[in-house]
């Protein structure tokens, strides 16, 4: 009988095994669509093909697209490639898929990554774990909108004992890239957080560019502390998600991620005692059993050695029980300082806190209101005083007279006026003619 014989089975599972395992995790690439059918399952098939070659590809329900395309739309698509067990062909399986006419942006973005890939920076065991339960965590993010409500809402939900830091940071446009890269600089100077989510909204490939900057992604990848990278909406990949430690779909999930529930906690706790004190009842009732069988089988002949045996046994328990009160001191002081922390975090207080502070900032506006206020007053009356000075009405109430030409000219030079020129002179309550007999020289 032949030795090493495969079924088509075991071949076609090796045959995939060695496909995934030599191909990249995730691949890029472009093509025009062609087969395009959406089954009534929800999932979404069809092939890739260019001049000359042919690949199949598929979309499951749960992958969620910004919108369908249709045979012959030329793409760009991300995804792994996978081996069809039954039908013994390999398909991509696709994760996201873009119009190739997306022009220069989107080849900056692959020559980025493709780049930084190169240099390992996207390399999973030189990314750093994340801690499992942080006391502390910075938020990178805009200080208005959604995202930062969401992550607070979700962090108070699971975790109200967690501290968590803000960086207002911009999160689109010139300069975004620096404002985040300056908080990952904060947060690894200052060393007051044990985990950092960088996170925004969803938008277009040139609304999320900040998060496609190569120094951002070295900063990232650098940081001391752990960074989660949480930037628009499941379908939208940059450079940072590939360059943080842990990539979340979604803000909101950003934040599950980070924390267990302090309700899993307790659970946890209440579970390990129970389990604890179930070993111990099973453990003390094997000792006292071996100890009865001890005493029956040497009670005669060997009354010295059972006695230390007995003895052994009761220290052994006796540090046992001692060991186990200590574990269970130490879960209940655990248990009792994460509640002092919840009541600390009480809404009620921080309410009255805030209250205190508004109401200071209200004084301070009145105040600086009244004197802006005051101040602009003068200020206006200084010049009101001004205009009154040089208008031309009141300096005819001192004296003074305009002269004109016949044309309507004022004379402001005895060189532009000549003898026999006919004038007129105009006075604060009227006016006359007059006629230059001579000019003097002064």
């Amino acid at each position: 009988m032949r030795e090493n014989v495969l079924t088509v089975t075991q071949l076609t599972r090796r045959i995939k095994e060695s496909l995934e395992a030599s191909l990249p995790s995730s691949i890029t690439v472009t093509g025009e669509i062609s087969n395009w059918t959406k089954s009534s399952s929800g999932h979404t098939y069809f092939s890739l093909k260019d001049d000359k070659a042919l690949i199949k590809c598929a979309v499951w329900r749960s992958t969620q697209l910004k919108r369908d395309f249709k045979d012959g739309d030329k793409v760009i698509l991300t995804g792994h490639i996978s081996l069809y067990e039954p039908q013994g062909t390999y398909q991509i399986i696709v994760r996201t898929i873009e119009e190739s006419g997306q022009g220069e942006l989107f080849k900056k973005f692959l020559e980025i990554k493709e780049k930084l890939e190169k240099e390992g920076l996207f390399d999973s065991s030189k990314k750093k774990s994340l801690p499992a339960y942080p006391m502390s965590i910075g938020i990178i993010t805009s200080p208005t909108g959604s995202v930062i409500k969401d992550i607070e809402n979700v962090l108070k939900r699971r975790a109200p004992y967690v501290k968590k830091y803000l960086y207002s940071a911009s999160v689109q446009g010139k300069g975004s890239a620096e404002s985040i890269i300056s908080g990952i600089e904060y947060f690894n100077k200052k060393k007051i957080v044990d985990l950092i989510i960088i996170a925004r909204g969803g938008g277009s490939l040139e609304d999320l560019w900040a998060f496609n900057d190569e120094n951002l992604a070295y900063a990232i990848s650098g940081s001391q502390i752990p960074v989660i990278s949480a930037v628009g909406h499941e379908t939208d990949f940059t450079i940072a998600d590939f360059s943080a430690s842990v990539r979340a779909p979604t803000p909101s999930a950003a934040a599950e991620i980070s924390v267990k529930d302090v309700k899993d906690i307790l659970i946890f706790l209440e579970t390990s005692k129970r389990e604890m004190r179930s070993s111990i009842k099973h453990d003390s009732s094997l000792l006292r059993q071996r100890m009865s069988q001890l005493k029956q089988s040497f009670y005669i002949s060997a009354m010295a050695p059972i006695n230390r045996k007995r003895d052994t046994v009761s220290f052994l328990l006796k540090d046992m029980e001692d060991s186990v009160n200590l574990k269970m001191q130490r879960a209940k002081d655990f248990v009792s300082g994460r509640k002092l922390l919840m009541e600390r975090a009480n809404p009620a207080n921080l309410i009255e806190k805030n209250r205190f502070n508004l109401n200071s900032l209200k004084a301070l506006i009145s105040v600086n209101a009244n004197s802006l206020l005051n101040s602009v007053k003068n200020s206006v009356d200084v010049k009101k005083h001004t205009l009154e000075a040089l208008n031309p009405a009141n300096v005819m109430n001192r004296g003074y007279a305009l002269v004109y030409r016949e044309s309507g000219e004022v004379v402001t030079d005895k060189a532009t006026v000549k003898v026999n020129q006919n004038l007129k002179i105009a006075l604060r309550d009227g006016s006359f003619r007059s006629k230059v007999t001579s000019i003097k020289e002064e």
